[in-house]
């Protein structure tokens, strides 16, 4: 406000020799009117930039709804390929019953996808079991129901036979497998 006392007073300064009685008020509209033309541009330049601020919430809306439909199909990928149901073209293909597969040594006939170790990152010994379970057909029993519930980091290869894999969750302290009569007994 003081700026603009002072830039009315040296105005009248000015202005005195011709009139008294000046309204100032009209030369500062006009003056300000030619800096803001000087500096700001024209009327039209005003428009755009009113409207890039709408543009640039837009642009924002859209690239996250673009990053998060992304990221949806990744983790889709990555769940299909951890182990997940098989898609019906890689289901396997069994030959000979797996018991009878387990006892004779015979192996079937398998889609290579179905071949890939499986890496559990943090997942229950139950939801393990029930996977390995249901690929060598055989059943689950749990003596030891905290066992169920232990969290492990565990790589199955899907080639190895169940002995292999039974020796491989023995290593662990905290529970013990045993294998009889098509059974898996958790202790």
């Amino acid at each position: 406000m003081e700026s603009n006392d002072n830039i009315e007073q040296l105005l009248k300064q000015m202005y005195s020799t011709e009139e008294e009685n000046i309204d100032t008020s009209e030369i500062i509209d006009e003056e300000w009117a030619k800096f803001e033309a000087e500096h700001f541009g024209s009327k039209r330049g005003n428009v755009k930039r009113e409207k890039s601020p709408l543009l640039k919430i837009a642009a924002m809306i859209i690239g996250v709804l673009v990053l998060s439909g992304i990221t949806y199909a990744a983790i889709r990928i990555v769940r299909s390929n951890a182990g997940g149901a098989p898609s019906p073209a890689a289901q396997e293909v069994s030959i000979t019953d797996s018991r009878q597969h387990q006892d004779d040594a015979s192996y079937a006939v398998q889609d290579t996808t179905q071949m890939k170790p499986v890496v559990y990152e943090n997942a229950e010994l139950g939801t393990i079991l029930r996977e390995m379970a249901a690929y060598y057909r055989c059943d689950v029993v749990y003596k030891n129901l905290k066992a169920r519930n232990t969290r492990l980091f565990f790589t199955w290869d899907k080639r190895q036979s169940l002995d292999d894999v039974v020796e491989m969750f023995n290593k662990f302290e905290r529970f013990n497998i045993k294998q009889e009569n098509g059974k898996l007994i958790v202790e």
